[in-house]
């Protein structure tokens, strides 16, 4: 019971010394604040006021936990008194430790904001330049796939395309080739004469006739510069424009 009472009055000295010393320090706050009054005004001293009663408020519930902490009968009954005073020390440290920072908040209550940098951006890439030859499907204006012929019918096959390359395609300087599957004797290369100027429309046409065997058939297409470049449809204009009919048995 003895060692009870003496740790219950060390932890009350030392609060008692530790109230002094936050006292001083809201003093010296008191004091900083009076010194510069003539530019602040009430407002920086009611400021002071509430700091100090928030100091004080904390400072005394600190004393009342202080008393609750101290070390009960069941730790005097059980633990040797090394025990109680290495418990005893290690919680005036910690209350030490509390009072010092309360007593720094005081001393410099405002928060400094933290300067938060705003994310880089990615710079967007650039678009791959338009090439110069490309086509643009748009539909079949005569014999859409599937379309059911007679055998040896005479057909004129024409697909309506887009230019949507950066170049002209200038008459006579551009032909229809076959590249795969069944002719259905078209002619190729077929010379285009007439004029498609970048982002313009036209039908292209190719005069043709249907096998004389029942069955499906399929011919390929692509354009043709006269300097032997070829380019088509598609994503990468590399794809061809093609005819499916189906002959009748």
């Amino acid at each position: 019971m003895s060692i009870k009472i003496g740790l219950i009055y060390r932890h009350k000295a030392l609060l008692a010394i530790l109230l002094g010393l936050a006292l001083i320090g809201s003093a010296c706050v008191r004091s900083a604040a009076s010194s510069e009054e003539e530019l602040a005004g009430l407002a920086t001293e009611k400021a002071i006021e509430t700091a100090d009663a928030e100091i004080q408020l904390t400072l005394e519930a600190l004393l009342g936990s202080a008393t609750v902490v101290a070390p009960s009968a069941t730790l005097e009954a059980t633990s040797s008194p090394a025990e109680a005073e290495a418990t005893a020390t290690l919680e005036s440290v910690q209350l030490t430790e509390l009072a010092v920072a309360l007593t720094e908040a005081a001393a410099s209550p405002t928060l400094q904001a933290t300067n938060v940098q705003p994310p880089t951006e990615t710079p967007t890439p650039n678009p791959t330049s338009t090439p110069c030859y490309g086509a643009r499907y748009v539909y079949d204006e005569t014999y859409p796939d599937g379309t059911r012929v007679d055998p040896g019918q005479a057909m004129q096959k024409t697909w309506r395309l887009q230019n949507v390359g950066s170049c002209d395609w200038s008459s006579g300087q551009f032909e229809l080739v076959f590249v795969a599957g069944d002719r259905m004797a078209g002619e190729t290369p077929l010379t285009i004469n007439i004029t498609v100027l970048a982002g313009n429309y036209a039908n292209f046409s190719i005069n043709m006739k249907a096998p004389v065997e029942p069955g499906t058939y399929r011919g390929e297409w692509m354009l043709r510069t006269k300097g032997g470049d070829t380019f088509g449809v598609g994503p990468d204009f590399t794809q061809p424009i093609w005819i499916e009919i189906i002959v009748r048995g």
